[in-house]
């Protein structure tokens, strides 16, 4: 199967932890989504878009959208959250499920004091969980895992600015606790730029894990001045630090390039973290425009 491509409300300002903008609403976000030429939509967060499995079915199809992915997030390292984010995990994992896709990506979820010293890469390592931490964690995962197996969902992890697995250090440590069939990756390449890593090299020492693909581009000059401003990640998000793909930093063409000849055939998820109040956050029709125009010219 050739690899398709998808958009995600997060795009449009719709993220975790944070109040959903009031003149994006989940059917103009969805229209804009299709009528820029995407084949699917992630989830977004749970409640966003109908969490009826019907209704999510229909409001699809009136416009011939796939769900590829949800994303779901909570502080894997903390043994007091686990009830809570697996309760979240089983009731997207359902409706996913229902509606077709078989693709849960889970994330650690934004700490502050992470979050306070995003792109640090050095600061990050040295504020990295506890070896309890990491024990929590790794058994988070695994009951994560172990909820969506039976129901045929496979599990993506997707490391994430402000959380405890963000550098390329903390990933290869959490992937060095799963093998590549129980636990695969979410590749976001903004963030991975942002914690100090390259997407392609990424890409070639996880191409046996990668089941999903964030596409995300970066402004190298607005991150420079974050990291120097000491910006938290929200702040740097309303500072403008992701672009519309083939403005800013990432080797698009040589990504996609390695991704064509490794064979992969998953979903593009195309990227541009935007929030209220922020840069680019009145624009997000354009740039869902452009990123795709800049796909279609690469060959996507």
């Amino acid at each position: 199967m050739p690899i398709q491509v998808a958009n995600a409300p997060v795009s449009w300002g719709v993220m975790e932890a944070v109040d959903f903008p009031p003149e994006f609403p989940a059917e103009r976000v969805l229209d804009e989504i299709a009528g820029a030429g995407f084949a699917g939509t992630e989830l977004g967060p749970f409640g966003f878009l109908p969490t009826n499995p019907d209704a999510l079915r229909a409001a699809l199809a009136s416009r011939r959208l796939t769900l590829c992915s949800a994303f779901v997030a909570f502080p894997l390292g903390k043994r007091a959250a686990r009830a809570e984010g697996l309760m979240h995990v089983d009731r997207t994992a359902a409706l996913i499920r229902q509606v077709g896709s078989g693709l849960l990506i889970l994330s650690d979820e934004v700490s502050g004091e992470r979050s306070a010293i995003a792109g640090n890469a050095e600061e990050a390592n040295r504020r990295s969980w506890t070896e309890e931490e990491w024990k929590e964690a790794k058994e988070s995962i695994e009951q994560v895992i172990g909820r969506c197996q039976p129901q045929g969902l496979k599990v993506a992890f997707h490391h994430h600015v402000g959380t405890h697995v963000e550098t390329p250090q903390e990933m290869r440590r959490l992937f060095s606790l799963f093998p590549p069939d129980a636990l695969g990756l979410c590749l976001d390449t903004g963030h991975c730029v942002y914690g100090g890593g390259d997407p392609l090299e990424m890409t070639k020492q996880y191409g046996d894990r990668l089941l999903c693909l964030h596409l995300k581009d970066v402004h190298a000059e607005q991150l420079n001045k974050a990291r120097a401003a000491h910006l938290d990640f929200h702040g740097a998000v309303r500072h403008g630090v992701f672009a519309p793909l083939g403005e800013g930093t990432v080797n698009l063409g040589g990504l996609l390039s390695f991704l064509r000849d490794f064979g992969f055939d998953g979903w593009v998820v195309v990227e541009q973290d935007v929030l209220a109040g922020g840069q680019d956050a009145h624009s997000p029709w354009a740039n869902a425009v452009a990123s795709r125009q800049t796909l279609r010219r690469l060959g996507y």
